[in-house]
């Protein structure tokens, strides 16, 4: 058996210290780049592989690139500025190529259209080119365990077009639309009782109802779903 060096060992005392990492689960979330802006790809290495628990598996230039099959990571990040295709198709691809990859949409527009139509394909996620890189880190993270993400900024606007407008039958009640804007825009439940002049209790069980309604098992997801289903425009 080969002899472990002392730097190796040293290694995996300092991933083990890491918040992202656990004994039970050291295994590294593999990402796969696509990306097609050489100086770009060397950024996102370096502010990803600064985390000791995320693998940069590969870097490819093209939606449509096999490796994406053939290594099948945990996530997918996509630069939807730079494709040689419309972004719906590099996302579909990325989903036919691997499908039990998370998506992620990476992008330079704040304009909401943009983001809509990332979501509408089906993107988990959809990232702004300003995140900070600790950040982005922890969106890999949040995606990577199961969770959606939409740039609150951009989620706020979008929902707040809709605030004004009375819920068709089967949609949510104008006050749970109300709370569904301003989970997208980040705030907490003891926040929103602020805001809205209502007990966190009261904004629990609401966001509880929402959760059932929408069939989403996370707050996070909540934006996510309602900008993907039309119940914004």
């Amino acid at each position: 058996m080969r002899r472990r060096t002392i730097d190796s060992v040293l290694g995996d005392s300092r991933r083990l210290a890491h918040p992202h990492y656990s004994l039970a689960s050291v295994r590294p979330i593999r990402v796969v780049l696509v990306e097609r802006l050489p100086l770009v790809v060397r950024a996102l290495r370096h502010v990803l592989e600064q985390d000791p628990a995320i693998t940069v598996v590969a870097d490819v230039s093209e939606a449509i690139d096999p490796r994406i099959a053939q290594l099948r990571p945990d996530i997918v990040i996509v630069d939807i500025d730079e494709l040689s295709v419309s972004m719906e198709e590099a996302i579909h691809a990325c989903e036919r190529a691997s499908p039990q990859s998370r998506i992620c949409a990476l992008s330079t527009h704040h304009r909401p259209r943009v983001m809509q139509r990332a979501l509408a394909a089906k993107a988990d996620a959809y990232i702004v080119k300003d995140t900070s890189p600790a950040a982005l880190v922890e969106i890999i993270h949040s995606v990577a365990s199961g969770e959606f993400y939409a740039d609150p900024r951009i989620a706020g606007t979008i929902l707040r077009r809709r605030s004004g407008r009375t819920a068709d039958v089967g949609e949510l009640s104008g006050r749970e639309f109300e709370i569904v804007r301003l989970i997208a825009e980040g705030l907490s439940n003891r926040e929103i009782g602020r805001r809205l002049t209502l007990s966190e209790k009261t904004v629990k069980n609401h966001v509880s109802h929402i959760l059932a309604k929408l069939k989403v098992a996370a707050r996070s997801g909540v934006a996510v779903f309602a900008i993907r289903n039309g119940l914004v425009t």
